[in-house]
């Protein structure tokens, strides 16, 4: 599997602003682009590479993800991070946004938890791959007292299983779930 999560900022690109992890023969793909010219560019050179699926941070929405779906021919699965009408709330509310958490489950990871931290004067994503729901919440809670602003799940976490990560972390940061 080839998986990759796009973030849009305000100053990053990918040869500024990635991380690529393999793992049991997949790949998962971290960066950050400014502006939708930039995220149909990177959506066709990674479908054109094999990627498979592509999550996207909470900054797109409905009409942005069927255009990056639209440059990518179709070959690739597109989703986007939804927040509750709660988490939006909280996310509006936040005065700082520079710390930023994404959880990815993977597939068939040859290790529980893999790490990865993304640094910049922007913003700053950690990064969690793991192996089971469980490590997902274990590494919420983390996130959580290490300082980070708000949370976006991979297209693995549908709002039910959000919730329970949600609920997990008492609502402290904002949630979004990309599936």
């Amino acid at each position: 599997m080839k998986y990759a999560f796009i973030m849009n900022s305000a100053t990053q690109n990918p040869d500024s602003y990635s991380v690529l992890y393999e793992d049991a023969g997949n790949q998962y793909y971290f960066a950050a682009v400014h502006g939708m010219k930039m995220s149909r560019e990177l959506a066709k050179k990674l479908a054109d590479d094999g990627y498979e699926l592509i999550d996207l941070c909470g900054d797109y929405n409905e009409e942005k993800t069927e255009d990056i779906r639209t440059s990518s021919e179709g070959k690739i699965k597109v989703n986007y991070a939804k927040y509750t009408e709660e988490e939006i709330a909280r996310f509006n509310a936040l005065k700082d946004i520079s710390k930023y958490g994404i959880i990815v489950l993977g597939f068939d990871l040859s290790k529980d938890l893999v790490r990865l931290k993304l640094e910049s004067e922007e913003f700053n994503t950690d990064i969690a791959i793991v192996a089971k729901e469980e490590t997902a919440v274990l590494e919420a809670k983390k996130m959580v007292a290490d300082g980070i602003c708000f949370i976006e799940l991979c297209g693995y976490f549908d709002e039910e299983k959000a919730v329970v990560v949600a609920e997990a972390i008492g609502h402290k940061v904002p949630l979004g779930f990309c599936g």
